[in-house]
């Protein structure tokens, strides 16, 4: 007997690791986003989460900080279920999979490793898990990362046009869209992380706020240089790590004034995405989500340095939600390992 119900939820909880985003869909009879919600994480989370992301590989699953990580990605995760199930009414029964995405602490092309226990999670829902899908697709011949153009692709491809879809988390990825293809997908950029690392360590605050602070800085010049020509040799197709950009960073950044700072890596940020799309020989059109889209200073240097018409991803999913909706996408694929729930 087959499972005919159709609804299909996605966790996710991103590089930037200030909350979990969640959504139900449906891929019956086209695409229908059905709830969504998010729950912040504490404000320890993400400290932890840089000291775990810091030591990567040296980490065993004993240690205490990942065992405090993952205590609460779990709890939240099933917080939120309970919480989309409630504002949805949907009958726990009517659910097929929960897509899981875990938090990733360290990521080769050989071995991924995330944060969230799904077997856990499945047992204590009631709801079969799929998850670990960054090492499946690693098994399976891919980079483990990005993992949301097969949803781009299904949601924004037509036949006949050339697009570009940018994802702005903590790490920017795009997805080449042509011609109901996909042509590349790869990670492009820092995307909120270099940004969330200045306000961090300058303004003790977690980001900035719509691009205010970067907004009433100028662009060091040396400063920017530096980071283009220490970033130069990253091709596409690939998967970045924070620690990848976090590395570009040297001591000398730190004796300029904050704004300056800011402003920099912003520009920074922006020129890398602008190298994507001129390396996908300037689609007419890119849509944009993430939560780098909330930074509306980040917004305009993109759309001033891009020739397509650029919008957010908002006339299907809210641009927070397309990763999580992904990820629901990936369990209805079962591109993932299954984890069930009895």
């Amino acid at each position: 007997w087959l499972n005919m119900s159709n609804y299909f939820i996605g966790i996710m909880t991103g590089t930037s690791a200030d909350a979990i985003d969640g959504c139900i869909v449906s891929f019956e009879n086209d695409f229908q986003f059905i709830e969504s919600a998010s729950l912040d994480f504490e404000i320890n989370y993400k400290r932890d989460y840089e000291i775990a992301i810091n030591l990567g590989h040296k980490l065993s699953s004993e240690s205490e900080i990942i065992q405090r990580l993952e205590k609460e990605v779990n709890e939240k995760t099933i917080n939120l279920i309970n919480i989309l199930i409630d504002k949805s009414g949907i009958n726990i029964s009517d659910i097929s999979y929960v897509g899981f995405s875990g938090q990733t602490v360290f990521h080769t092309y050989k071995v991924s490793y995330q944060i969230g226990n799904p077997s856990y999670i499945a047992t204590k829902t009631e709801i079969d898990v799929y998850s670990d899908f960054r090492n499946f697709d690693i098994k399976n011949g891919g980079m483990g990362a990005p993992l949301i153009p097969q949803f781009h692709h299904y949601l924004f491809s037509e036949p006949e046009k050339n697009k570009v879809i940018f994802n702005i988390g903590g790490i920017a990825n795009g997805t080449h869209l042509k011609n109901n293809e996909i042509l590349i997908a790869s990670d492009v950029g820092p995307g909120n992380c270099l940004i969330d690392l200045v306000m961090t360590e300058k303004f003790n605050m977690p980001f900035d706020n719509k691009g205010e602070n970067a907004s009433k800085g100028e662009i060091n010049q040396n400063f920017l240089d530096m980071l283009l020509s220490k970033s130069s040799g990253m091709n596409y197709p690939r998967a970045d790590d924070k620690q990848d950009y976090y590395k570009l960073l040297d001591d000398s950044f730190r004796d300029i004034s904050s704004n300056i700072i800011l402003r920099t890596v912003t520009e920074f940020t922006a020129l890398k995405m602008k190298d994507f799309y001129d390396f996908c020989e300037k689609p007419e059109e890119v849509i944009i989500h993430g939560g780098g889209t909330r930074n509306i200073f980040l917004m305009g240097l993109i759309k001033d340095k891009i020739s397509g018409a650029v919008k957010t991803s908002k006339d299907k999913v809210p641009s927070q939600f397309v990763e999580s909706a992904g990820f629901a996408y990936l369990a209805y694929l079962k591109k993932g390992e299954l984890f069930l729930s009895k």
